[in-house]
């Protein structure tokens, strides 16, 4: 088994490599015997302060209609004590695509097709 490692620096270049061991566990004690467990809650509560600063910025960031959703007075006095992250729902390339394309006026579709070296008639 090997993965993929891609590179937008040199010329977007992609390389498979083998697969570390550590990679292939399939729970939490197989990856505790491989690399201990000061190491995988050290990991584990790194990613978790991402998850959380993540909310906090889209908070931050969220706006409709050029109007802040929330004020940063509301933000920061918000209680996040019972906080804990969850299973993030990734979205696949295509409903990606749809949501991008639907918010494009026909023009700027054509436009954004023409780009990408697509023809609609030729589909």
């Amino acid at each position: 088994m090997s993965i993929l490692v891609k590179s937008t620096k040199r010329d977007e270049a992609e390389i498979s490599v083998e697969t570390p061991d550590v990679l292939k566990c399939e729970n939490l004690s197989g990856l505790v015997e491989l690399v201990g467990e000061n190491m995988v809650f050290q990991k584990a509560m790194a990613q978790i302060l991402i998850d959380f600063r993540s909310l906090v910025r889209g908070k931050m960031e969220s706006q409709t209609d050029d109007e802040w959703n929330y004020t940063l007075d509301e933000i920061q006095s918000e209680s996040y004590a019972d906080w804990v992250p969850t299973q993030r729902q990734r979205k696949s390339k295509e409903e990606k695509a749809s949501e991008t394309l639907g918010k494009l006026s026909p023009d700027e579709l054509k436009a954004a097709l023409a780009k990408a070296g697509i023809d609609l008639n030729s589909l």
